[in-house]
Protein backbone atom coordinates (compact mmCIF):
# COMPACT_ATOMS: atom_id res chain seq x y z
CA UNK A 1 0.00 0.00 0.00
CA UNK A 2 1.07 3.55 -0.54
CA UNK A 3 0.28 6.71 1.41
CA UNK A 4 -3.26 6.92 2.70
CA UNK A 5 -5.29 9.38 0.61
CA UNK A 6 -2.45 11.85 -0.03
CA UNK A 7 -2.88 15.58 -0.31
CA UNK A 8 -4.62 16.20 3.03
CA UNK A 9 -3.60 15.42 6.61
CA UNK A 10 -5.35 12.45 8.29
CA UNK A 11 -8.68 13.31 9.92
CA UNK A 12 -9.30 16.36 7.72
CA UNK A 13 -11.72 17.32 4.98
CA UNK A 14 -11.37 19.90 2.30
CA UNK A 15 -11.86 20.80 -1.34
CA UNK A 16 -10.23 18.70 -4.02
CA UNK A 17 -9.68 19.73 -7.64
CA UNK A 18 -12.36 18.43 -9.98
CA UNK A 19 -10.00 17.70 -12.88
CA UNK A 20 -9.09 14.11 -13.74
CA UNK A 21 -10.99 10.99 -12.67
CA UNK A 22 -14.01 11.24 -10.35
CA UNK A 23 -12.99 11.55 -6.72
CA UNK A 24 -14.63 9.98 -3.70
CA UNK A 25 -14.44 11.55 -0.25
CA UNK A 26 -14.25 8.96 2.52
CA UNK A 27 -15.75 9.35 6.00
CA UNK A 28 -15.53 6.78 8.80
CA UNK A 29 -18.00 6.27 11.63
CA UNK A 30 -17.47 5.01 15.15
CA UNK A 31 -19.03 1.63 14.31
CA UNK A 32 -16.29 0.83 11.79
CA UNK A 33 -18.34 1.69 8.71
CA UNK A 34 -17.25 3.82 5.75
CA UNK A 35 -19.22 6.19 3.51
CA UNK A 36 -18.04 7.47 0.13
CA UNK A 37 -19.29 10.82 -1.23
CA UNK A 38 -18.70 12.01 -4.77
CA UNK A 39 -20.00 14.70 -7.08
CA UNK A 40 -22.87 13.37 -9.16
CA UNK A 41 -22.58 13.58 -12.95
CA UNK A 42 -24.74 16.20 -14.67
CA UNK A 43 -28.38 15.20 -14.66
CA UNK A 44 -27.90 12.40 -12.13
CA UNK A 45 -26.83 14.10 -8.91
CA UNK A 46 -30.29 15.10 -7.76
CA UNK A 47 -32.14 11.85 -8.23
CA UNK A 48 -31.76 8.18 -7.62
CA UNK A 49 -30.69 6.11 -10.62
CA UNK A 50 -31.17 2.37 -10.83
CA UNK A 51 -27.84 0.65 -11.25
CA UNK A 52 -25.66 3.57 -10.11
CA UNK A 53 -23.08 2.18 -7.69
CA UNK A 54 -19.63 2.45 -6.23
CA UNK A 55 -18.18 -0.89 -7.22
CA UNK A 56 -15.51 -2.62 -5.13
CA UNK A 57 -13.59 -5.04 -7.33
CA UNK A 58 -11.26 -7.58 -5.71
CA UNK A 59 -7.75 -7.98 -7.08
CA UNK A 60 -7.70 -11.59 -5.99
CA UNK A 61 -9.42 -14.03 -8.34
CA UNK A 62 -12.37 -16.12 -7.26
CA UNK A 63 -14.15 -13.35 -5.35
CA UNK A 64 -17.16 -11.41 -6.65
CA UNK A 65 -17.29 -7.63 -6.86
CA UNK A 66 -19.34 -5.80 -4.20
CA UNK A 67 -21.69 -3.06 -5.48
CA UNK A 68 -22.57 -0.24 -3.06
CA UNK A 69 -25.67 1.62 -4.34
CA UNK A 70 -25.26 5.38 -4.85
CA UNK A 71 -28.04 7.62 -3.57
CA UNK A 72 -28.41 11.43 -3.70
CA UNK A 73 -27.71 13.29 -0.45
CA UNK A 74 -28.16 16.89 -1.58
CA UNK A 75 -25.75 19.51 -2.83
CA UNK A 76 -25.22 17.60 -6.05
CA UNK A 77 -23.56 14.72 -4.19
CA UNK A 78 -24.01 10.95 -4.32
CA UNK A 79 -23.24 8.64 -1.42
CA UNK A 80 -22.41 4.95 -1.03
CA UNK A 81 -22.19 3.22 2.34
CA UNK A 82 -20.07 0.28 3.40
CA UNK A 83 -21.36 -0.79 6.83
CA UNK A 84 -19.07 -2.92 8.91
CA UNK A 85 -21.68 -5.70 8.76
CA UNK A 86 -21.32 -6.08 4.96
CA UNK A 87 -19.08 -9.11 4.32
CA UNK A 88 -15.83 -8.17 2.59
CA UNK A 89 -13.23 -10.94 2.30
CA UNK A 90 -9.64 -10.16 3.18
CA UNK A 91 -7.62 -8.57 0.40
CA UNK A 92 -7.27 -5.47 -1.76
CA UNK A 93 -10.34 -3.91 -3.38
CA UNK A 94 -10.28 -1.28 -6.13
CA UNK A 95 -13.03 1.39 -6.21
CA UNK A 96 -14.90 2.03 -9.46
CA UNK A 97 -17.85 4.23 -10.46
CA UNK A 98 -20.63 2.39 -12.28
CA UNK A 99 -23.31 4.39 -14.10
CA UNK A 100 -26.01 3.01 -16.45
CA UNK A 101 -25.03 3.25 -20.08
CA UNK A 102 -21.41 4.21 -19.34
CA UNK A 103 -18.20 2.19 -18.93
CA UNK A 104 -17.01 1.75 -15.37
CA UNK A 105 -14.52 4.43 -14.28
CA UNK A 106 -11.75 4.10 -11.72
CA UNK A 107 -12.17 6.42 -8.72
CA UNK A 108 -9.49 8.64 -7.20
CA UNK A 109 -9.21 9.49 -3.48
CA UNK A 110 -10.64 12.84 -2.38
CA UNK A 111 -10.93 14.46 1.03
CA UNK A 112 -11.14 12.10 3.97
CA UNK A 113 -12.01 11.96 7.63
CA UNK A 114 -10.90 8.72 9.24
CA UNK A 115 -10.52 9.87 12.83
CA UNK A 116 -13.47 7.82 14.17
CA UNK A 117 -12.40 4.64 12.37
CA UNK A 118 -12.47 1.80 14.91
CA UNK A 119 -12.30 -1.96 14.86
CA UNK A 120 -15.34 -2.42 17.12
CA UNK A 121 -13.31 -4.76 19.27
CA UNK A 122 -16.01 -5.84 21.71
CA UNK A 123 -18.26 -7.08 18.90
CA UNK A 124 -15.30 -8.73 17.21
CA UNK A 125 -14.30 -10.58 20.36
CA UNK A 126 -17.83 -11.87 20.79
CA UNK A 127 -17.90 -13.03 17.15
CA UNK A 128 -14.43 -14.57 17.32
CA UNK A 129 -12.83 -12.31 14.71
CA UNK A 130 -11.29 -8.93 13.94
CA UNK A 131 -12.60 -6.87 11.01
CA UNK A 132 -10.59 -3.92 9.70
CA UNK A 133 -10.96 -1.81 6.52
CA UNK A 134 -8.54 0.90 5.44
CA UNK A 135 -8.89 3.10 2.33
CA UNK A 136 -5.66 4.14 0.65
CA UNK A 137 -4.24 5.67 -2.52
CA UNK A 138 -2.41 3.44 -4.96
CA UNK A 139 0.86 4.47 -6.58
CA UNK A 140 -1.18 5.51 -9.60
CA UNK A 141 -3.34 7.84 -7.51
CA UNK A 142 -6.47 5.69 -7.46
CA UNK A 143 -8.72 4.77 -4.53
CA UNK A 144 -8.48 1.27 -3.11
CA UNK A 145 -9.47 -0.46 0.10
CA UNK A 146 -7.51 -2.94 2.19
CA UNK A 147 -9.73 -5.36 4.08
CA UNK A 148 -8.66 -7.67 6.89
CA UNK A 149 -10.80 -10.47 8.28
CA UNK A 150 -8.95 -12.52 10.88
CA UNK A 151 -10.65 -15.27 12.85
CA UNK A 152 -8.95 -15.56 15.26
CA UNK A 153 -6.49 -12.65 15.22
CA UNK A 154 -3.09 -12.45 16.95
CA UNK A 155 -2.18 -8.79 17.48
CA UNK A 156 1.59 -8.24 17.73
CA UNK A 157 2.55 -5.72 20.42
CA UNK A 158 6.15 -5.75 21.65
CA UNK A 159 9.50 -7.24 20.63
CA UNK A 160 12.26 -7.52 23.26
CA UNK A 161 15.73 -9.01 22.79
CA UNK A 162 17.26 -11.04 25.63
CA UNK A 163 20.62 -12.77 26.07
CA UNK A 164 19.31 -16.13 24.81
CA UNK A 165 15.96 -15.40 23.22
CA UNK A 166 13.70 -12.82 21.57
CA UNK A 167 10.31 -12.32 23.21
CA UNK A 168 7.23 -11.22 21.25
CA UNK A 169 4.18 -10.14 23.23
CA UNK A 170 0.72 -10.01 21.75
CA UNK A 171 -3.00 -10.27 22.30
CA UNK A 172 -5.27 -12.95 20.87
CA UNK A 173 -8.83 -12.10 19.76
CA UNK A 174 -11.51 -14.68 19.08
CA UNK A 175 -9.90 -17.66 20.81
CA UNK A 176 -8.23 -18.76 24.03
CA UNK A 177 -4.55 -19.58 24.52
CA UNK A 178 -4.74 -23.17 25.75
CA UNK A 179 -2.17 -25.44 27.40
CA UNK A 180 -1.55 -26.96 23.94
CA UNK A 181 -0.67 -23.62 22.32
CA UNK A 182 2.58 -23.11 20.47
CA UNK A 183 4.01 -20.75 17.90
CA UNK A 184 5.70 -21.35 14.57
CA UNK A 185 8.31 -19.48 12.59
CA UNK A 186 8.13 -20.19 8.87
CA UNK A 187 10.67 -19.24 6.25
CA UNK A 188 9.03 -16.90 3.75
CA UNK A 189 11.83 -17.02 1.18
CA UNK A 190 13.05 -20.62 1.49
CA UNK A 191 11.35 -24.05 1.57
CA UNK A 192 11.47 -26.08 4.72
CA UNK A 193 9.44 -27.19 7.73
CA UNK A 194 8.13 -24.75 10.28
CA UNK A 195 9.98 -24.46 13.57
CA UNK A 196 7.90 -24.69 16.76
CA UNK A 197 8.50 -22.15 19.51
CA UNK A 198 6.99 -21.84 23.01
CA UNK A 199 3.87 -19.77 23.74
CA UNK A 200 2.50 -18.95 27.17
CA UNK A 201 -0.58 -16.97 28.22
CA UNK A 202 -0.06 -13.85 30.33
CA UNK A 203 -2.43 -13.26 33.23
CA UNK A 204 -4.20 -9.89 33.37
CA UNK A 205 -7.08 -10.33 35.83
CA UNK A 206 -8.11 -6.66 35.67
CA UNK A 207 -8.41 -6.62 31.88
CA UNK A 208 -11.92 -7.06 30.38
CA UNK A 209 -12.27 -10.28 28.36
CA UNK A 210 -13.38 -8.36 25.23
CA UNK A 211 -9.82 -7.01 24.98
CA UNK A 212 -8.47 -10.43 24.06
CA UNK A 213 -6.05 -12.83 25.73
CA UNK A 214 -2.44 -11.66 26.20
CA UNK A 215 0.31 -14.10 25.26
CA UNK A 216 4.09 -14.32 25.03
CA UNK A 217 5.88 -16.04 22.16
CA UNK A 218 9.51 -17.00 22.75
CA UNK A 219 12.05 -17.20 19.92
CA UNK A 220 15.26 -18.94 21.07
CA UNK A 221 18.33 -17.57 19.31
CA UNK A 222 19.33 -20.95 17.77
CA UNK A 223 15.88 -21.32 16.17
CA UNK A 224 15.77 -17.76 14.86
CA UNK A 225 19.37 -17.80 13.61
CA UNK A 226 18.95 -21.27 12.04
CA UNK A 227 21.93 -21.90 9.74
CA UNK A 228 23.04 -18.26 9.86
CA UNK A 229 22.01 -17.49 6.28
CA UNK A 230 19.95 -14.42 5.32
CA UNK A 231 16.30 -15.30 5.79
CA UNK A 232 12.86 -13.84 6.35
CA UNK A 233 10.63 -15.46 8.97
CA UNK A 234 6.87 -15.14 9.39
CA UNK A 235 5.37 -15.71 12.84
CA UNK A 236 2.28 -17.82 13.50
CA UNK A 237 0.24 -18.74 16.55
CA UNK A 238 -1.61 -22.02 17.05
CA UNK A 239 -3.61 -21.31 20.22
CA UNK A 240 -5.15 -24.79 20.51
CA UNK A 241 -2.27 -26.84 19.15
CA UNK A 242 -2.25 -28.98 16.01
CA UNK A 243 -5.99 -29.56 15.91
CA UNK A 244 -7.04 -25.92 16.23
CA UNK A 245 -6.89 -22.79 14.08
CA UNK A 246 -3.75 -20.91 13.13
CA UNK A 247 -3.26 -17.19 12.70
CA UNK A 248 -0.37 -15.03 11.58
CA UNK A 249 0.91 -12.35 13.95
CA UNK A 250 0.06 -8.89 12.62
CA UNK A 251 -0.40 -5.30 13.81
CA UNK A 252 -3.87 -4.10 12.83
CA UNK A 253 -5.12 -2.19 15.87
CA UNK A 254 -4.02 1.20 17.16
CA UNK A 255 -5.04 3.10 20.30
CA UNK A 256 -8.44 4.01 18.82
CA UNK A 257 -8.93 1.59 15.96
CA UNK A 258 -7.26 0.45 12.76
CA UNK A 259 -3.63 1.51 12.49
CA UNK A 260 -2.65 3.05 9.17
CA UNK A 261 1.07 2.31 9.49
CA UNK A 262 2.48 0.05 12.23
CA UNK A 263 5.40 1.56 14.12
CA UNK A 264 8.55 -0.44 13.30
CA UNK A 265 10.51 -2.14 16.05
CA UNK A 266 14.24 -1.42 16.51
CA UNK A 267 16.62 -3.96 14.93
CA UNK A 268 18.18 -6.67 17.07
CA UNK A 269 21.65 -8.26 17.24
CA UNK A 270 21.76 -12.08 17.35
CA UNK A 271 24.60 -14.58 17.58
CA UNK A 272 24.71 -16.96 14.63
CA UNK A 273 26.72 -20.05 13.61
CA UNK A 274 28.45 -18.02 10.86
CA UNK A 275 28.88 -14.83 12.85
CA UNK A 276 26.66 -12.11 14.32
CA UNK A 277 23.33 -11.47 12.65
CA UNK A 278 21.20 -8.38 12.18
CA UNK A 279 17.51 -9.18 12.85
CA UNK A 280 14.99 -6.56 11.74
CA UNK A 281 11.37 -6.99 12.96
CA UNK A 282 9.38 -5.38 10.13
CA UNK A 283 5.77 -5.30 9.01
CA UNK A 284 4.73 -6.27 5.50
CA UNK A 285 2.35 -4.07 3.43
CA UNK A 286 -0.41 -6.29 4.85
CA UNK A 287 0.76 -5.45 8.42
CA UNK A 288 2.03 -8.98 9.10
CA UNK A 289 5.06 -9.22 11.38
CA UNK A 290 8.26 -10.70 9.91
CA UNK A 291 11.90 -11.03 10.99
CA UNK A 292 14.50 -10.31 8.31
CA UNK A 293 17.91 -11.76 9.09
CA UNK A 294 21.14 -10.59 7.45
CA UNK A 295 24.85 -10.71 8.39
CA UNK A 296 25.75 -7.98 10.87
CA UNK A 297 29.07 -7.63 9.04
CA UNK A 298 29.14 -8.06 5.24
CA UNK A 299 30.72 -11.35 4.25
CA UNK A 300 34.01 -11.09 2.31
CA UNK A 301 33.77 -11.64 -1.42
CA UNK A 302 35.17 -14.87 -2.78
CA UNK A 303 37.88 -14.93 -5.39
Amino acid sequence: MTALLPGLPPGSTGPVPAAGPPRADCVADTAGGLTFDLAGPDGLSGRAVDGAALLLRPRERGTDAVPLPLTPVGGGRLRAALPRTVPLPEGHWDAWLRLPGSPDRRLAPGAHHLGPLTAARAADAAAGRVVARLPYATRGGRLSLRSWLRAPHAEALGVVAGPERVTVTGRLYGAAVTAHAYGEIRAVDAPGPACRVPVTPTLEPARPPVEGTPFTLTLPHPDLAADGRPRTWSLWLRPAGETGPETRLARLLGPGGVTTAPTPHPPLALPGPRGPLHAAPVYTPSHDLTFRLSPAVPLPRRG
